[in-house]
């Protein structure tokens, strides 16, 4: 019993947990890349490093648990923490710099309440699941197509590539924020009644 023990708290220790708690890391260097873009245009350039490391290292460290055989319950709990992290860092730096007539009709302070309320819900379900059931659940396809589309619209806002498109992924994304939270919302009920 006490070396089994020994080897599931060995096993969070790994490249994939590394790599998302590094996520959670990079947002502290993007957000002093966010406060110095007007001051100086190398800024500019280490903010997209940043953000490329924190889209790769989300794509590899799902592959690199997978195929090391290293899913872990923290694992699972420290992935959506870190893109969660570092998605709040780049949505308040653009509810920040909104132009508009209308401060409340700021589409990304609109995005982020219905976020923080998706997450309150998400984030309740779960708790009482891995406290009441001993079950950790893992973000699901919907859950992960969500951030993916979140991630290209707000690169696209925050580098004024194209607006249209950029609008595009927005509503895409809120509609799959939705889905997303339906979606987990019946899983976690479906382990809440087992």
């Amino acid at each position: 019993f006490i070396k089994n023990m020994s080897k599931k708290r060995k096993s969070i220790y790994n490249l994939a947990n590394f790599l998302s708690i590094s996520r959670i890391v990079a947002a502290i260097p993007l957000i002093i890349c966010f406060e110095n873009f007007n001051t100086d245009i190398v800024y500019y350039y280490y903010s997209i490093l940043i953000i490329l490391f924190i889209v790769l290292s989300d794509v590899l460290d799902g592959y690199f648990a997978r195929l090391s055989n290293c899913v872990t319950d923290f694992g699972k709990i420290i992935d959506p923490i870190a893109d969660k992290t570092c998605f709040m860092v780049v949505l308040i730096y653009l509810i920040d710099q909104y132009q508009g007539a209308n401060y409340i009709l700021n589409p990304f302070l609109l995005f982020y309440i219905f976020l923080v309320l998706r997450d309150i819900i998400v984030i309740s379900f779960s708790l009482y699941n891995i406290t009441q059931k001993r079950h950790v659940s893992q973000a699901n396809n919907t859950g992960k197509l969500f951030i993916f589309c979140s991630s290209i619209m707000i690169v696209f806002y925050i580098y004024n590539i194209n607006i249209f498109i950029a609008q595009l992924f927005y509503f895409a994304s809120f509609f799959l924020m939705i889905i997303s939270m339906a979606i987990y919302i019946k899983e976690h009920n479906l382990v809440r009644r087992k």
